[in-house]
């Protein structure tokens, strides 16, 4: 794979290092650990009934095997990758053999696993369906900005259903603005009192760990203007400049502005 390295991580798991973005796929702590903390976990309680899932940035397939091994009725699951080979290759790393012959058949012959291939805002456009759990799984936006821009998240926030539940390990101000602005309420993923990621939903009831007043408050401040692609075709690089140029001429209160307020 080309500007692919692999790398183990101390589950034993294999993650993936990027070189070109000098980025990596997965935490050095495990890539199936984080894929059940950060993903499987928060969407637990959904597991009473039939599911239909969203996995962007599938990579080489660990938010979704994880679905696999741990929800009990999957209806359906459509993935967005735009690395055929990362895709093609992902029931060759270890995992459960079972699992990976699930992937390798749902590859030669689509049952109830649907790959797209394609940059995720081109195919989010083509999605006419609903789903119960969304997975976000892209580079952070300061590599990859184009899959957290406000039109993108508004795009995603449209796939899901009224009780279902949307997971990303992004817990950024820009994010998060971006999720409120849908109506969206949000909640945080917390490990060993540690917060590692976002829950959200349109219904309240699903968010285990709500985000308090204090946190909400940030999202009024510079530190919390979005990422902007009115067309959804705009590059990394144009998006950074273009918030950069945002956040210089906004008249919002800063974030240590914010801060001092409240303290006082």
């Amino acid at each position: 794979m080309k500007n692919i390295k692999t790398f183990k991580t101390q589950d034993g798991s294999i993650g993936l290092y990027n070189e070109e973005l000098n980025e990596v796929y997965h935490s050095k702590f495990g890539a199936k650990k984080e894929a059940y903390e950060k993903f499987i976990a928060p969407a637990l309680i959904l597991n009473n009934r039939s599911l239909d899932i969203l996995d962007i940035c599938y990579g080489i397939g660990y938010n979704t095997k994880c679905a696999i091994e741990n929800f009990s009725n999957i209806n359906s699951i459509d993935c967005i990758e735009i690395d055929n080979e990362l895709v093609s290759k992902s029931y060759e790393f270890d995992y459960d053999e079972k699992i990976n012959q699930i992937i390798k058949d749902n590859l030669q012959k689509s049952d109830f696993i649907h790959f797209y291939i394609e940059d995720a805002r081109s195919a989010i456009k083509k999605i006419d369906k609903k789903y119960d759990i969304i997975f976000h799984d892209g580079f952070a936006p300061h590599k990859q900005s184009i899959l957290w821009s406000e039109e993108f998240i508004k795009l995603v926030a449209s796939k899901l259903k009224d009780n279902g539940i949307y997971c990303t390990y992004n817990h950024s101000k820009p994010v998060l603005n971006a999720l409120c602005k849908m109506g969206l309420f949000l909640g945080q993923t917390i490990v060993d009192n540690k917060i590692i990621g976002t829950v959200a939903s349109f219904d309240k009831n699903l968010i285990k760990n709500p985000l308090i007043s204090f946190e909400l408050g940030k999202l009024n401040t510079k530190s919390a203007i979005t990422y902007k692609d009115k067309d959804l075709n705009l590059s990394h690089e144009e998006i950074i400049k273009n918030r950069d140029n945002e956040v210089n001429n906004s008249k919002l209160q800063t974030l240590s502005g914010y801060l001092k307020t409240v303290v006082k």
